[in-house]
């Protein structure tokens, strides 16, 4: 860890973890000054775009190099957060996650959706308009032996028929909507890649557009097709997924609900910190906040269980809608 500062995110992506991380940064320049390089370890199921960008420039803003090391999920606004690396480094657990904006559901709670839900729906009413069209025009044209235009006249009005009750469904505010917020992925990636330059050419889009589904896998193969600099963890890389793989995969470190993070650069001049730091960041000390209560990986006799610990609430794995200044966005 010589020349790298090395910070652990677990949880969601949110404003309290971005404002976490700034302050680790102050505390770490004052004290001990910041090395050139960084290593961000990150495990989470992705949050509010607006923090993922504050990170990521954070990131840009304070480190000539910026190492990203996936020991874990890091979807949808950790997505966002990779752009702004100038090397990913995935572990066989790791993954990224499409950046394609999920929206509330207005009649359903706690449900999102994609914002690529209504282009998708446009493209096929499209598709399927044109489809209809030709087929009644062919039909009508060489079963009937009438005129071609007047084929193509009852091929529209045909169509026209079919179509029109599924387009009166689709409301141009809300199709606006959609669209705006999906100009949020768009305008922070290519800010942060304008930076790091880590991105091939049309992968953004691809992130933002091309995927089936907001929780499609990107492993380490895919994450080499949008990327230009990915690798596998050797050295000093490898040995922090190792430290951290099993710990959030056993449920030791969670990956979503409150946002975590730990400085975990070594300082050869202040070895109780550093160890009270790794502790915790391993899963094995305690933060101020959790002094005097149970751990809830332990039984009463004080053996670790390896059942996960309770969630409070649904993975994130989608990027809400940019929340007005004041509220919190729904991880």
């Amino acid at each position: 860890m010589e020349n790298h500062d090395v910070y652990i995110y677990t949880g969601d992506i949110h404003r309290d973890g971005y404002q976490d991380l700034t302050n680790g940064i102050k505390k770490r320049k004052t004290k001990h000054g910041l090395r050139k390089n960084v290593i961000f370890c990150v495990a989470t199921y992705g949050g509010d775009p607006n923090a993922g960008y504050r990170i990521g420039r954070a990131l840009q803003h304070n480190y000539d190099k910026v190492t990203l090391l996936v020991v874990g999920p890091c979807k949808s606004a950790g997505t966002l957060i990779a752009i702004a690396a100038d090397k990913l480094v995935i572990g066989d657990m790791g993954e990224l996650g499409p950046l394609d904006i999920q929206l509330k559901k207005n009649d359903e709670i706690g449900e999102m959706s994609s914002g690529l839900a209504i282009m998708t729906a446009l493209d096929a009413l499209k598709d399927r308009s044109i489809s209809a069209f030709n087929s009644h025009l062919v039909k009508i044209r060489y079963e009937n032996q009438i005129s071609t235009k007047m084929s193509a006249d009852i091929a529209t009005r045909l169509t026209e028929a079919l179509v029109s009750p599924m387009a009166a469904q689709i409301d141009p505010i809300k199709l606006g909507e959609h669209q705006r917020a999906m100009s949020i992925a768009i305008t922070y990636g290519q800010r942060l890649t304008a930076k790091s330059n880590s991105l091939k050419e049309g992968a953004l889009v691809k992130l933002i557009a091309s995927y089936p589904s907001h929780g499609f896998v990107i492993d380490r193969k895919e994450a080499k097709e949008l990327f230009k600099c990915v690798e596998s963890p050797s050295g000093l890389t490898e040995m922090l997924y190792e430290l951290f793989c099993d710990k959030i995969h056993d449920g030791d470190i969670a990956t979503y609900g409150k946002p975590r993070v730990v400085d975990f650069t070594h300082d050869p001049d202040d070895k109780g910190e550093d160890t009270d730091a790794k502790e915790s960041a391993a899963g094995n000390g305690n933060t101020q906040q959790d002094v005097g209560k149970p751990d809830p990986g332990k039984s009463r006799s004080g053996k670790r269980s390896r059942a996960k610990p309770k969630r409070d609430q649904a993975p994130v794995g989608a990027i809400p809608i940019q929340q007005p200044d004041g509220q919190q966005p729904e991880a």
